[in-house]
């Protein structure tokens, strides 16, 4: 046997509860409620199971013939397999991995997978004469050469074309980033430009999808300065850089140029997700004349405390970084693709199973969708930046804690962070949970606000246009004691967070408005290429 097994065992044994009593009666209910399905099926008395509310069986044909039996003693199972995964009753953290994998375990299992068990693809393919077989048969033979399965339309988009849209032009460039300044959208810009640091995981475009839900054309319109860094896709010779090199060559590099070329000390710094921490890392040790030209800073779903890392921490532990260490001595890259592939594995129906049936066992070429277009448009990450983010930040938590770090030559100490911040989390958000951003506004000395939208780690904060939005958030809450006693206290408002946050910079970096230059960069920061860029094509699909 594995030396796993034994420690589960060792595991069950140590934590006082009685995971063998718990099992044997999940297994008792699990043969009671098995016998009682025969029994009805056995009289002939299959209307009596009840239709599922699961809604992969929400279709009449899994109510009909042996199908009802099927899909019900599959329920029956995978709940008998879950129960008994969750009553293990071993340490959290191996209890989580145990009961998250039983889940995937269970949902891997579901007769919708099959065609031999998946009464609506069988139908379809009577129907159709078997073309739903062989248009299914060719979907998955084109998914099997590129490497992963489709979730959208791929033809249907172009980055430049019908993404990342918005006139600007790539005003510097290194061998890290691109940056970004857009075309002015109104007569009087705010002399305060708005600098984005976007996850170095993800492509930029997300704040620029198209002309409905982006954000970065929304603060044109409104009046806004708008630059971004664009990160490149790093390949296997670009493996040894780490964080050093992303917050000097990147944050540093971009916030020089973007003083520069707006003559402003007073840049509003705007991150997303790793970009914040990033960011967050960035501004601790900035130098003070560097530091200088920042006005506000905005963390949007960023973690600086990583101690509930969300529905990840199933991921992260010694054992597997070391087997995924193993790899990186290989690949010099995380793959963006397995980053994908992990994160899919969060909601497996939905991100995976649900696309396998539709496109393989029905036939169906999956429908456009801009935002999984981006999601599968997936970025790699240097070995080095890697391993030094998930051991020093996910594994020990050292972001937090004062001088635990060193990043290019100075100690961490978050409280160096004084200019005004404003964070912003999500309720949905599955990736970085609301309650551990609510922990950041501790953890800077300078003044805070706290915002909590509706939605999830996209779809609450970066798509969330003020014109066609069903999200609500929380501000103002008067009881910081916890962040579900802020919750109570806050108040609930109808709409986007966008004009709230335009609201707060106004209030905490105020400037002038004048006319716009004529023209995108400076002598210095001369103009090099077009928007989206040239960084974003890189390792394209």
């Amino acid at each position: 046997m594995s030396k796993d097994f034994f420690k589960m065992l060792e595991e069950m044994g140590k934590s006082g509860t009685n995971p063998m009593g718990a099992w044997a009666e999940t297994w008792m209910t699990y043969q009671q409620d098995m016998a009682k399905l025969w029994m009805t099926t056995a009289l002939k008395a299959g209307d009596a199971i009840a239709p599922s509310k699961d809604h992969r069986f929400r279709d009449d044909a899994w109510n009909e013939g042996i199908f009802p039996l099927l899909r019900h003693s599959y329920e029956l199972t995978a709940k008998a397999m879950v129960d008994m995964a969750d009553n293990a009753g071993l340490s959290d953290h191996e209890q989580d991995k145990l009961s998250f994998y039983a889940r995937v375990a269970a949902d891997n299992m579901s007769p919708s997978n099959f065609l031999a068990t998946n009464p609506e693809a069988q139908k379809l393919a009577q129907e159709t004469g078997g073309q739903s077989l062989i248009d299914g048969c060719q979907n998955m033979l084109a998914d099997l050469e590129k490497g992963y399965i489709s979730t959208t339309d791929e033809n249907a988009f172009e980055v430049g074309k019908n993404l990342a849209t918005t006139p600007g032009s790539v005003v510097f460039r290194n061998d890290l980033i691109e940056l970004i300044q857009y075309t002015p959208m109104a007569a009087k810009t705010r002399k305060a430009p708005i600098l984005i640091v976007p996850p170095c995981v993800n492509k930029f475009y997300i704040f620029d999808l198209n002309e409905k839900k982006s954000m970065v054309r929304y603060l044109l319109e409104q009046g806004q300065s708008v630059y971004m860094i664009a990160w490149r896709n790093p390949m296997p010779e670009s493996g040894d850089k780490g964080w050093d090199d992303y917050v000097a060559g990147g944050v540093f590099e971009a916030l020089t140029a973007v003083s520069d070329i707006s003559k402003s000390d007073a840049v509003d710094m705007m991150s997303w997700c790793n970009g914040g921490t990033m960011l967050i890392a960035a501004l601790a040790v900035m130098p003070e004349d560097l530091k200088a030209k920042v006005g506000t800073a905005t963390f949007l779903s960023s973690m600086i405390d990583f101690s509930d890392p969300g529905q990840v921490k199933v991921f992260i532990d010694e054992p597997q970084v070391e087997a995924y260490n193993q790899r990186l001595k290989s690949e010099k890259v995380a793959l963006g693709r397995d980053i994908a592939n992990a994160m899919a594995m969060l909601h497996v129906n939905e991100s995976i199973w649900g696309f396998v049936v539709s496109n393989y066992l029905m036939g169906k070429a999956p429908a456009p969708f801009d935002v999984l277009y981006w999601n599968a448009d997936t970025q790699n990450l240097p070995a080095k930046w890697y391993s030094y983010y998930v051991e020093e930040m996910y594994l020990a938590n050292k972001l937090m804690q004062p001088g635990a770090l060193t990043i290019c030559g100075t100690p961490v100490d978050t409280r160096n962070i004084d200019v005004p911040c404003y964070f912003l989390a999500a309720d949905g958000d599955h990736i970085v949970p609301w309650k551990t951003s609510f922990t950041a506004t501790d953890l800077v000395s300078g003044p805070t606000e706290f915002v909590l939208t509706t939605g999830g780690h996209v779809s609450g904060t970066i798509i969330n246009h003020p014109a066609k939005t069903r999200r609500k958030y929380w501000v103002a809450g008067s009881d910081n004691s916890s962040a579900e006693s802020w919750q109570s206290s806050a108040t609930l408002t109808d709409g986007s967070w966008w004009p709230h946050w335009l609201e707060w910079l106004d209030q905490n970096n105020q400037a002038e408005r004048a006319a716009p230059a004529k023209t995108l960069g400076n002598r210095k920061y001369k103009r090099l290429a077009d928007a989206p860029g040239t960084y974003v094509h890189e390792g394209e699909r």
